[in-house]
C-alpha cells in the first residue's frame, strides 16, 4: 500500500515559518476543515518541514470548521498515523520520523497510547515501542482470543442452573390434559420452554433430551 504525500492546501510556507518561530500571535485567517488540516500537519512533521515540538503552536493558531468536535482531534490523529503507518514504500527517513512522531505525541499527551494501540498495525506498534509484545506474539494472541470468542462452546453445569426450572419444565411436559398434537398448543408449549430456558439458565441440550 502506497500513501503519497498530499499537496498542501492550508499549510503554507508562511505558516511553517511562523510556527517555527513560535509566533503565538499568528492565526490562520479562516476556519479550516479539521481532518484535512491534521492530515497536512502530520505530513509536514513526517517530511521534516516542521519540528514535532511546534505541533502545539500550529494547533493553537487554527480554528476548525468543526470546532465543537475538537475533542475528537486525538482520535483523528491516531487514525492518520495508522493510515500512514501502512505505507510500505515510505522512504526510510520519513518512516523514522513517523515512528518518532507517534512516540512524541504520546509522551506529550496529545494522543493517548490507547488510541494508537487500537488503530495501528502490530508491526508499527512494535517499531514505535508502544507495545511491549512482539508483533508475531501479538498476532498469535489475537488468533487465540478470536478463536475463544467465536468457537468456544459454553459448558453448562447443574451447580449454575436452577433446579426449579427443570421442575417447572417436567410439570409442563407431564400435564395430563395437554394435547401436543395440536399445532397451536405445540407452538405455545415451545414458547414456554424457551422462556424457562432463558429465565432459569437451563442447558438447551439437556432440555431437548427430556
Amino acid at each position: 500500500m502506497s500513501v503519497q504525500s498530499p499537496e498542501f492546501k492550508y499549510i503554507t510556507e508562511g505558516c511553517l515559518q511562523e510556527w517555527k518561530a513560535s509566533n503565538a500571535a499568528f492565526k490562520l485567517p479562516d476556519p479550516v476543515p479539521m481532518n484535512r488540516f491534521l492530515y497536512e500537519l502530520c505530513w509536514a512533521m513526517v517530511r521534516g518541514d516542521l519540528p514535532f515540538q511546534k505541533c502545539s503552536v500550529a494547533l493553537g493558531s487554527v480554528v476548525f470548521v468543526e470546532e465543537q468536535q475538537r475533542v475528537e482531534m486525538a482520535s483523528i490523529i491516531a487514525d492518520i498515523i495508522a493510515h500512514m503507518g501502512q505505507d510500505l514504500t515510505m522512504p526510510g527517513d520519513c518512516r523514522a520520523r513517523l515512528i518518532k512522531m507517534a512516540k512524541w505525541l504520546v509522551e506529550s499527551s496529545l494522543v493517548p497510547s490507547r488510541l494508537l494501540q487500537e488503530s495501528c498495525e502490530e508491526e508499527f506498534l512494535w517499531e514505535s515501542e508502544l507495545n511491549k509484545v512482539k508483533a508475531q506474539d501479538l498476532k498469535a494472541k489475537e488468533v487465540r482470543v478470536n478463536t475463544r470468542l467465536l468457537y468456544q462452546q459454553t459448558k453448562f453445569n447443574l451447580l449454575r442452573e436452577e433446579s426449579e426450572g427443570y421442575a417447572k419444565l417436567v410439570a409442563l411436559l407431564c400435564q395430563g390434559g395437554l394435547d401436543l398434537t395440536t399445532e397451536n398448543t405445540s407452538t405455545v408449549t415451545i414458547s414456554i420452554i424457551k422462556s424457562l430456558i432463558g429465565h432459569f439458565d437451563l442447558d438447551p441440550n439437556r432440555v431437548l433430551m427430556l
